[in-house]
């Protein structure tokens, strides 16, 4: 007990004075008497006109310095402050808003001293719509044999509604990447589609949106040589040379992976032949749609003697 009085009595008797005199020269709060308080409060964008948007980051509080009586300290809180920025009448472009006392909304008694900042710069500009292509993305290879055929988005465009300077730049929207990666079969599938920012759709708006997707085979290429061919419909004697010619056709892997010159079936249709000399680098050739002829040779001459088969 006695350390704690007698240790250190300079600096004990100093703090005891600095109090007096604090405690003396302080002035006795009166009821009347008012207070200042500075605080943050939202701001609040009313009466946007329909077809405009905020594109720059608007302005989410302001600071403001406001005065009141003591009688009034219980009710006064920050959530009774807001600042209301009519924005009914304005124009595209860029807006300088000056806020006074009158933008903000205030319990009774209370007069603002100070905003700040005291202006908020904002852009508006015109929201427009448009109907957008949704272009499908992919990522990784088809299994071996197999290829992209074909991709169906449903559906296969969407109207989004955004600022003017964003759409006029968009010619499409594109998917979340679709992994194909070793597939061998049709797929069908929900993707996302990425939208950009500012840009919302209008209809229509599920989250997902469908993707079918067709595998094909890998074509090939396959050449054949000496693929004999045939004369029907012959009214007249007639002579060709040569009597075979070589191809190459193209088409799917697992189509043609057992196929064999005895599969090409050529002739030459001599219906409408009158005796005389011809030539031809095309006999008809009866093969499956899906194979195509890529290349023929040599050449067929074509003699028709006036001489009927059949007299």
């Amino acid at each position: 007990m006695k350390n704690l009085f007698f240790k250190n009595p300079v600096q004990k008797l100093l703090a005891i004075s600095f109090a007096l005199i604090i405690w003396t020269l302080a002035p006795e709060m009166k009821k009347g008497d008012l207070t200042e308080v500075q605080f943050f409060v939202p701001v609040s964008y009313v009466n946007l006109p329909k077809d405009f948007e905020i594109t720059s980051p608007p302005v989410q509080s302001l600071s403001i310095s406001v005065e009141f009586s003591e009688k009034e300290i219980d009710n006064i809180h920050p959530s009774l402050f807001q600042v209301i920025l009519d924005l009914e009448k304005a124009n595209a472009g860029d807006i300088n808003y000056k806020i006074s006392p009158k933008n903000i909304k205030s319990p009774a008694g209370v007069r603002i001293v100070k905003i700040s900042p005291d202006s908020v710069d904002l852009t508006l500009e015109q929201t427009i719509e448009r109907t957008l292509p949704i272009r499908p993305v992919f990522i990784g290879e088809p299994a071996e044999g197999y290829v992209l055929k074909k991709v169906t988005m449903i559906p296969n465009a969407v109207k989004v509604r955004g600022p003017h300077s964003i759409l006029d730049n968009i010619e499409q929207l594109e998917t979340r990447a679709i992994n194909i990666e070793t597939a061998d079969s049709d797929i069908d599938m929900l993707v996302h589609v990425l939208f950009p920012k500012r840009v919302t759709p209008i209809a229509p708006k599920p989250e997902f949106y469908s993707a079918r997707i067709t595998l094909g085979s890998q074509p090939i290429n396959l050449r054949f040589l000496n693929i004999p061919v045939g004369l029907i419909n012959q009214v007249y004697v007639t002579r060709i040379n040569p009597k075979v010619f070589n191809i190459v056709i193209r088409g799917p892997q697992s189509l043609l992976a057992d196929f064999s010159k005895k599969d090409i079936q050529a002739f030459i249709d001599l219906q409408d032949y009158k005796p005389g000399n011809y030539k031809t680098s095309t006999p008809t050739i009866r093969l499956s749609p899906e194979i195509q002829i890529q290349k023929i040779w040599p050449p067929i001459d074509i003699w028709v003697l006036n001489q009927k088969i059949y007299e």
